[in-house]
């Protein structure tokens, strides 16, 4: 995947006492020439700038033919470099490094940069397992990918994209399961936790802590039955605890139970809270709502024991490990469903998308939890959109991009769409310029530390991943 010799690139970290060479490598699309993006530029732009800094420390132009060399760049352990494509004065490729890091010192830098046109899904050319129904969680701005399964059997290896070395890895084996979900564990050096999942008939009473720097012992196995269930959700606090709300034991009503998880150093620690759902279900959405401290969480739809949609939410208030009390927090859904999607909006309010009803039929109506505690209806999803087993990805900008899925019943879809808040508080939904290259359903979607979305599995054959490059907003 890595093109060199036309565009080389050498950054040189000029006037220090040691010459330190930062040479990225240029990761492309392969085999996709919509994508592509050297065909027709005119010029580059190489910049290098520290993480989350507007204005760029070094930056040079290049038209085409030249080869890169750029002076002056800083030491720093927080450094990134973007680079930008122009068709006719006009920025159509981008792409960016992870942060890296440059001292006088240490050895020269070789991180990776993916540039592809903007705005579009590239084929990367690497394939990883085939998994449907899989997990995938953004770890230190690498992709873990776990779980899931390969014509019905259960997929054991746990797979680690780095965006920084361009590089698809397995890094561990989990339990044989399926059905669970994932949370991150722990603040600072954070975890992958896996819980809940069935293996056969029975519900899987363990968790599963992933630590891919562990090379001697990158999976722990804590056995506890507390967690032996399905359709639950599994949802990160701000102090780095996980909690997992509701769900059923396979072949069981819903549960109303809410199971605290705790990193105590390298061990975990498994308690069941004493405050329960007022409703207990399964297939709900489990939503945190925000980012400051004792933040609470959003529990919305799912069904009950006679298979009904639920529609009152409740609310985790994790300062007092309690529920929202009923005559304080009822609100209803407009629509009550089951198997949908919610996200965190920039305003901090929650917008449901897809799921099904009662009757087992495809939801388009698009809900928003405000801030004010109302469901409030705010569009539809197009006619074309899949409304089960897409991907839901929060981009750097706050735009929300869904991808594939599939409609009850149907195959797999292509399409994907991008949700924006407006202003005025709406929610517009439209279609991406591009399609995925393969139809997915059941797939995986990371965003990665370079700002693209890595999006992997959900096909019944071989198919090499993708990366979708959204706008360079947010992505300083």
């Amino acid at each position: 995947m890595s093109r060199r010799g036309w565009w080389v690139t050498a950054v040189v970290c000029a006037g220090c006492t040691q010459e330190v060479v930062v040479t990225p490598v240029i990761d492309l699309p392969v085999d996709d020439p919509e994508a592509a993006p050297f065909a027709t530029l005119d010029e580059i732009t190489l910049a290098v700038a520290h993480a989350g800094e507007e204005r760029d420390r070094t930056i040079a132009r290049f038209t085409r033919g030249e080869t890169f060399e750029l002076g002056g760049v800083p030491f720093g352990d927080d450094l990134v470099i973007h680079m930008t494509g122009f068709d006719e004065l006009s920025p159509s490729a981008y792409g960016r490094t992870c942060t890296f890091a440059l001292d006088a010192d240490g050895p020269s830098a070789q991180p990776h940069l993916f540039f592809s046109r903007s705005l579009r899904f590239a084929s990367t050319g690497i394939e990883s397992i085939a998994r449907i129904g899989g997990r995938a969680v953004s770890l230190d701005g690498a992709a873990i990918l776990i779980g899931g399964t390969v014509r019905n059997n259960p997929v054991l290896d746990i797979e680690r994209f780095d965006p920084l070395t361009g590089e698809l890895s397995t890094v561990g084996v989990v339990t044989e399961r399926v059905g669970a979900v994932d949370a991150l564990l722990g603040t600072s050096s954070a975890r992958v936790i896996i819980v809940g999942g069935r293996i056969g008939a029975q519900g899987a009473g363990f968790v599963e802590t992933i630590d891919p720097e562990d090379e001697g012992n990158p999976v722990n196995k804590v056995e506890n039955t507390k967690v032996a269930r399905v359709g639950l959700t599994a949802t990160t606090l701000t102090d780095g605890r996980v909690i997992g709300v509701g769900g059923n034991p396979p072949g069981l009503p819903p549960v109303g139970t809410i199971t605290q998880i705790s990193a105590q150093g390298a061990d975990v620690d498994i308690v069941d809270l004493r405050t329960e759902l007022a409703h207990p279900r399964t297939a709900h959405t489990a939503t945190r709502l925000g980012d400051d401290i004792g933040a609470p969480v959003l529990i919305a739809g799912g069904v009950d024991a006679t298979g009904s949609p639920v529609a009152v939410a409740e609310l985790f208030k994790p300062l007092t490990d309690e529920l929202a009390r009923p005559a304080t927090f009822a609100p209803q859904m407009v629509v009550p469903r089951s198997g949908h999607a919610a996200v965190r909006m920039p305003d901090g309010s929650v917008l449901f998308i897809g799921g099904v009803d009662a009757a087992d039929n495809e939801v388009r109506t698009l809900e928003q939890f405000t801030r004010e505690g109302d469901f409030v209806v705010v569009g539809e999803l197009p006619d074309n959109a899949a409304v089960l087993d897409s991907t839901v990805t929060t981009l750097p900008d706050g735009r929300i991009l869904i991808a594939g899925g599939r409609k009850p019943g149907g195959p797999p879809t292509d399409t994907a769409f991008i949700a924006v808040l407006r202003e005025d508080g709406s929610i517009d939904v439209v279609q991406t310029l591009d399609r995925l290259a393969a139809p997915r359903a059941g797939h995986q979607a990371t965003l990665l530390c370079d700002g693209t979305v890595l999006i992997s599995g959900g096909t019944e054959g071989a198919a090499p991943m993708e990366r979708y490059n959204p706008p360079v907003a947010g992505r300083r």
